[in-house]
């Protein structure tokens, strides 16, 4: 009673109606007066007759019957073929042609045939007015006859041909109003054909119309996704390329890193033999013994200066020993080959630090690119939560609640929040174990539809989703899956429940329904299998 009341308050159910087709409504529920040519509803407080499949509905207002196409549809979010929409659009569309064309041509009938009665009555009604015509013109002569009689008596005049003309003039005026008669009420009755015919032909056209126009932006829709497919494509492919480019050019400065590397070994190991030579010459005195122990030991001193130093000092000292050989008179080899190793040397030293800022500069381009990837995949991972977020609503909708899912990335936590009357705000939890058994497996069974539809595997395999699910809830939740299966023909579902599933109709080409022979339930006693003796009494 409460649920009845609740029902009666917010929803009116006690003034609507619910029939199988559009037919079997105007049969059971439809009164027309042929008299006063006005509609009415049977049943008293029922104001709105709606009817399968798609929930239009038909209603009554001072006499006259509208009907109200449902323009509401299911929403379409991910793994939604546009191609099976389009080709459902257009086998609706070509029905709906079939069905107008079948009404015109039945419309051109009723008009042809009431244009031939119009044309039998006008026929007919001139044929009445001849008659009728010599009839007056009979009555007048025979009515100047009598008068011509009574005033002379003496002349007899025999009226009896007279009379019987006019008898048969009354007796065909009869048969052609009769005739009239029967013409106009063959009239009448086939006017509420064609004004029905008229009413079923307008609401094809305006269907027909409709249906167009959604065609038309279905297709202007899937014109912009092949554009934006095509144009995502050509900067994946300018991605690819400088991405190969600058894969080039990191393989190129890895060899470059790695001469490199390999000379700052070969100066490592000359300033850790210098060094050990220097302790040596200093501690000792003496001479100087090399062993790889010992030059493995050694630590090169650490300094802060910069290169250009060492340099300046080098070339501080290069200048001295020339000063020194000069007021020596030392001579040690040709200077000119000297300078020419030095500056073959210097030119060395300057391609390197060239290469090396190209590095960095590469290095700095591919950290900017991969700064950019990780903001797209924030944004990506953002709208994949938004669309199963809406997926999860969406199916808790379908039993009147609704639900939120929230995506903590911080903490890589899931929350779920769930409402279970969508119209009263008290109703919402966040602990799914406040929720009753049935009420918990409805939720997961929808969070594992939503995350599915999000995740693209092939495969989805679901066991005793059911058990703990209420016949209604059961129902709701099995007739989901099944849709969302279907509408999904790249992938393959397989549920596996032990209840019952005679409510779902076989389908060759998309639902198949496997089931398993029952067990042996024969059974036998340990006396009857021969592992116990009988005990004698």
């Amino acid at each position: 009673d409460l649920v009845f009341n609740c029902l009666v308050d917010n929803s009116r159910i006690d003034q609507t109606a619910l029939c199988e087709s559009r037919e079997h409504s105007e049969e059971k529920l439809l009164i027309r007066n042929e008299n006063t040519r006005k509609d009415a509803v049977r049943g008293g407080k029922i104001t709105k007759v709606f009817f399968l499949p798609k929930g239009d509905f038909w209603q009554v207002k001072n006499g006259l019957r509208s009907l109200v196409s449902n323009e509401a549809k299911l929403k379409q979010i991910i793994g939604v073929d546009r191609t099976a929409a389009i080709r459902e659009a257009e086998h609706e569309a070509t029905a709906l042609k079939k069905e107008a064309d079948e009404l015109k041509k039945k419309l051109s009938d009723v008009q042809r045939e009431h244009k031939d009665m119009k044309r039998k009555w006008n026929e007919e009604s001139k044929s009445i007015r001849k008659i009728a015509s010599n009839l007056e013109t009979l009555q007048s002569t025979l009515e100047r006859l009598k008068e011509e009689a009574i005033s002379s008596e003496e002349v007899t005049i025999d009226t009896t041909d007279l009379e019987e003309d006019v008898k048969n003039a009354q007796d065909s005026l009869e048969v052609e109003k009769r005739k009239e008669y029967e013409l106009s009420e063959s009239i009448e009755a086939l006017k509420p054909e064609l004004i029905q015919a008229q009413r079923d032909h307008q609401e094809i056209l305006s269907r027909n119309e409709k249906v167009i126009e959604d065609m038309a932006s279905v297709e202007k829709e899937i014109e912009g996704n092949i554009k934006e497919a095509a144009k995502r494509q050509k900067n994946l492919e300018n991605k690819e390329a400088k991405l190969s480019k600058l894969e080039e050019g990191v393989d190129q400065q890895s060899e470059v890193l790695k001469e490199r590397n390999t000379k700052v070994e070969e100066s490592l190991y000359k300033a850790r033999v210098t060094t050990y030579k220097l302790n040596e010459a200093h501690d000792e005195g003496g001479s100087i013994e090399l062993s790889d122990e010992k030059l493995a030991a050694v630590k090169p001193v650490e300094t802060t200066d910069t290169p250009d130093t060492y340099k300046k000092k080098v070339q501080k000292m290069q200048k001295k020993i020339e000063q020194e050989r000069k007021k020596r008179e030392l001579t040690d080899s040709d200077p000119v080959v000297i300078f020419e190793k030095y500056q073959r040397a210097k030119n060395d030293i300057a391609s390197k630090l060239n290469a090396i800022k190209k590095v960095k500069a590469n290095v700095e381009v591919l950290i900017a690119d991969l700064r950019d990837r990780k903001n797209r995949w924030k944004i990506f991972r953002k709208h994949i939560g938004r669309l199963t977020n809406d997926t999860f609503d969406e199916i808790l909708n379908k039993k009147g609640s609704c639900g939120e899912i929230e995506f903590d990335h911080q903490t890589t936590r899931l929350n779920i929040v769930v409402q279970k009357d969508n119209t009263n705000d008290m109703s919402q939890t966040k602990d799914v174990k406040a929720l009753s058994g049935g009420e918990r497996s409805f939720t997961t069974l929808s969070l594992l539809l939503a995350l599915g539809e999000n995740l693209e595997t092939p495969f989805r395999v679901m066991d005793e989703f059911d058990v703990f699910l209420d016949p209604i809830s059961r129902k709701i939740a099995l007739d989901t899956m099944v849709e969302i299966a279907k509408q999904m023909e790249h992938r393959q579902f397989i549920f596996i429940t032990p209840q019952d599933v005679s409510s779902l109709t076989p389908d060759p080409k998309k639902l198949k329904i496997i089931k398993m022979k029952p067990p042996s339930r024969e059974q036998q006693t340990l006396e009857e299998v021969g592992l116990v003796s009988p005990v004698s009494k």
